[in-house]
């Protein structure tokens, strides 16, 4: 198969599926974009991952500079940019540089910019992803965007100087006019002139560029990838030495290129999360081109120092208490098998916080979810038995942790935890699909303890509507909400439906009206858990609503069955509107574990 031509902007475009073409097309604009431009990432000249989206609270306009360390223009610019950098960052305009060259290293742009004063990041793009999807061929252009993240202004800083000329002072300052019209909240009267300055070094031809499993590759697979696949782990195949990852190469550069991989649903214009799964743009273009070119290997004494992990069984590292079902689970191999409660006792004998939970199911196959709900030992076990099965009304409870098909352990921040008091109780809530064979299952549920003194505990809200009804062949949309009589700081959501979710939607009314979480493509296979970045404070009389929407028609191809009436029901082919939210009392109060016996 032939290799794409790399350099063609509209090709990448398609091919990184950066941005809308019109978001981005290098045309002449009379009118300010009214598309925003689409989310990217990549690598500081630090080494850090930095998203263009991350942190936009406050932020008026952002600007991205395309830089060089030896371009002569750029150099002449440089201190100028520094200096805005530093005039306009109170006032809610951020900087980023962006150097595309494949001559300069990440030493070389750090020494310059440590020279000039730059503080602002400055973003590495040596295969050019970014710089080819914005159009941009000098190192000179400025990218303006404003606070809806559409371009504003594109083109030269001002116009002092040019390729063999300079002014000695400039006639049109471009970008400060930009700037200056954004927080006036006016429209932007130039809105685009022509940059100065060197051309992007190009790369003319994917087949030139070098990439090989041990340099290249084998550091993003540690990075990124390696957590889940590995032996043992969620992952259904191990990348973590050539010979298993390089059969697999085709695969991976398809889901990198289509966005399955890494799993992350969240639309990034709304929220900030700290457990956001991502590629910077160089990583998958790197992993695209280890693919189109074969594969290659390299030299082995080029690769990293393997990862190193906590534990080979958990992702939360050695666990303080293992407790697991107390006797296997026979697995039908076919026919509907209802909900399964085991109760365990762990024994516990006195009080403790609970930092992170991860539940490990043997049989990955048949367990659909499995629910861990704390019976308090002053609870009986009937009574909670009793709201499970009433009519949805459990819902409020929560849970005490739960596994779902690819979410991840759950895990607080330090001085936040869930509380148990001693002689605590598990009710297991196993739900099991037959898959064409007998098996058995043997659930484990491992708690690591809180290592610092806990502050705040950890609460776990359901915010669910039980009364869906979604026609045959058509989409529905439900909503379910909840009124917060108590301040609250939010930590994390998580939506729930089954394979006929479409789209999700966490949303905050009050006060301050903000779409907290907006899931536009729903995967049953991929539930993830949205840790905020920052807690997102609620408070008393507001309301979160999660705005859910169901696709019941043949287009839908995890459709068990369009011809269909769905109703709210506990299983697969059945459907659930369920927003669980995290959070804690947004009032300090600190409390030793044996003041609070508060069950979930």
């Amino acid at each position: 198969m032939s290799s794409p031509s790399w350099r063609s902007p509209a090709a990448l475009v398609a091919f990184l599926q950066l941005v809308s073409v019109s978001g981005l097309a290098h045309a002449e604009e009379t009118e300010p974009q009214t598309a925003p431009v689409a989310n990217f990432a990549l690598s500081d000249a630090h080494g850090q991952d930095v998203s263009l989206y991350d942190h936009r609270q406050g932020v008026v306009a952002t600007v991205l500079a395309w830089t060089s360390v030896d371009c002569p223009i750029a150099k002449l610019y440089a201190p100028r940019l520094a200096r805005l950098d530093k005039e306009y960052r109170d006032e809610g305009v951020r900087f980023f540089g962006v150097n595309p060259n494949l001559q300069d290293s990440a030493e070389e742009v750090r020494e310059r910019a440590a020279k000039v004063g730059v503080e602002f990041p400055i973003l590495l793009d040596p295969l050019q992803a970014v710089t080819d999807a914005f159009g941009v061929t000098r190192t000179t252009e400025v990218v303006v965007l404003d606070a809806e993240m559409r371009i504003r202004y594109r083109g030269a800083l001002d116009d002092q100087y040019g390729v063999g000329s300079q002014r000695p002072r400039p006639l049109n300052d471009y970008l400060i006019e930009a700037l200056e019209s954004l927080l006036a909240e006016e429209p932007v009267e130039t809105v685009k002139t022509d940059a100065p300055g060197c051309l992007v070094g190009r790369v003319m031809d994917t087949r030139q560029v070098d990439v090989n499993y041990h340099r290249d590759i084998a550091p993003i697979l540690d990075r990124k990838c390696v957590e889940c696949h590995r032996s043992g782990q969620i992952g259904p195949m191990s990348f973590e030495d050539y010979d298993s990852t390089r059969g697999w190469a085709p695969m991976i550069a398809e889901v990198v290129d289509n966005g399955r991989m890494p799993p992350w649903h969240a639309n990034p214009q709304h929220g900030t999360f700290s457990n956001r799964r991502r590629l910077t743009e160089t990583e998958k273009a790197q992993l695209i081109l280890w693919a189109q070119n074969g594969a290659v290997e390299g030299d082995p004494a080029d690769h990293p120092p393997a990862p190193s992990f906590p534990d080979d069984d958990w992702q939360i590292g050695t666990p303080d208490l293992v407790v697991e079902l107390p006797e296997e689970q026979l697995i039908p191999a076919e026919g509907t098998i209802p909900y399964r409660f085991v109760l365990v006792d762990p024994q516990l004998k006195e009080d403790r916080w609970i930092q992170a939970v991860e539940i490990r199911p043997t049989n990955a196959a048949a367990t659909h979810h499995v629910l861990v709900i704390h019976v308090p030992p002053s609870q009986e076990v009937r009574d909670v038995l009793s709201e499970l099965q009433s009519d949805g009304e459990f819902l409020q409870a929560g849970y005490f942790a739960v596994n779902v098909p690819g979410a991840r352990p759950n895990v607080w921040p330090e001085g936040m935890g869930k509380f148990l008091p001693a002689g605590s109780r598990f009710l297991f809530q196993l739900h099991y699909t037959a898959y064409g064979e007998e098996g058995v299952d043997r659930s484990r549920m491992a708690l690591r303890f809180a290592r610092e003194e806990v502050k705040h505990e950890v609460h776990t809200l359901g915010i669910g509507n039980t009364n869906i009804e979604i026609p045959p062949r058509s989409k529905a949309t439900f909503q379910a909400y909840h009124v917060f009589e108590k301040p609250a700081l939010l930590l994390s959501m998580f939506p729930h439906m089954h394979t006929r979710g479409d789209a999700f939607r966490f949303e905050r009314i009050g006060v301050e009206d903000e779409v907290l979480l907006d899931v536009p493509e729903y995967d049953f296979n991929w539930q993830n858990f949205y840790r905020l970045q920052e807690p997102v404070r609620i408070r008393a009389g507001e309301t979160v609503v999660c705005t859910a929407r169901f696709d019941n028609s043949v287009d839908n191809r995890a459709n068990p069955d369009p011809d269909a009436r769905v109703f709210w029901g506990d299983q697969t082919w059945e459907e659930m509107l369920i927003g669980y939210v995290d959070y804690i009392d947004a009032v300090d109060s600190k409390k030793s574990p044996s003041e609070d016996s508060t069950s979930y």
